[in-house]
């Protein structure tokens, strides 16, 4: 769906000609998975603020879906309590952005991709990818993983700064891309190598992948510092302390939180290079 064709059932017709689409609590419901009573209490509990028609009716915008899917994920499968998701959320901001949209919509362009055909290949809706395109909505590494996936390329595309030529990689001449506000960093540590992709990522309070995501290849962690939870397929759950190692097929659907009260940082390596 875009942001010119409304689904039936979206209150784009309380809003001013050009603003962005916004759903009423029914539709809103059926595309997060939870109940209309249950979007009422988290509202009440401070985890979501949809903004009001003049009918006074719920209005929830991209952003908000998103927001209320993570509440869900939280609330439901890793069973966080209402206060310890407002603490997360506080954390990690909704809508805030450090990766370059232009870099997206150039990547979409050059592919010859319309909004709806990268919609049906991501999965993500049309009006999220013009959104995080436009810098009007956050993303996350999850978003950005299946975008670039679905544009036949991956992450590395979208690494900003200088790139040192030859094997040796100093601290100040990393790659790196910020993700969903800051809260995630990913440094590269490896230039020019076609058979491995090790990275640094620097985990800050609350931040997590925001969704699972799948690509071809083999994956190996080992957490420096810090907390992490990776939940693996749909059954298997591991909690990271300082010293563990983890690994697993890529093919795997994959997502991750940081549980620490601070900074958690942790060596990354796919192999191929497919992230």
């Amino acid at each position: 769906m875009t942001t010119t064709v409304p689904h039936p059932h979206a209150a784009a017709a309380a809003e001013p000609p050009g603003a962005a689409v916004r759903y009423r609590i029914g539709e809103v419901a059926r595309r997060v998975g939870v109940s209309a009573s249950a979007l009422r209490l988290w509202e009440r509990q401070g985890l979501v603020r949809p903004a009001r028609s003049s009918g006074r009716y719920r209005l929830y915008s991209e952003a908000d879906l998103a927001r209320l899917r993570r509440v869900r994920r939280m609330r439901q499968e890793e069973r966080v309590n209402a206060p310890g998701i407002r603490h997360i959320l506080a954390a990690a901001p909704v809508g805030e952005q450090a990766v370059d949209g232009r870099q997206l919509r150039a990547l979409r362009g050059e592919r010859g991709l319309s909004l709806a055909e990268a919609s049906r290949r991501s999965g993500l809706s049309a009006s999220l990818i013009s959104g995080i395109e436009r810098a009007a909505v956050g993303t996350s590494v999850s978003a950005l993983q299946r975008l670039t996936a679905a544009y036949g390329t991956t992450l590395l595309d979208l690494f900003a700064g200088h790139k040192p030529r030859g094997r040796l990689v100093r601290p100040k001449q990393r790659a790196v891309l910020e993700v969903a506000g800051s809260e995630v960093r990913i440094e590269q540590l490896a230039v020019g190598a076609t058979q491995l992709e090790p990275q640094l990522f620097v985990l800050k309070a609350g931040a997590t992948s925001d969704g699972a995501y799948a690509h071809d290849g083999e994956e190996f962690l080992f957490l420096l510092s810090g907390a992490l939870t990776v939940w693996l397929g749909a059954s298997e759950r591991y909690r990271l302390s300082e010293g563990d190692a983890l690994s697993f097929p890529s093919t795997l659907p994959h997502r991750w939180r940081n549980e620490a009260s601070g900074e958690t940082r942790l060596l990354w390596i796919n192999t191929p290079p497919t992230f």
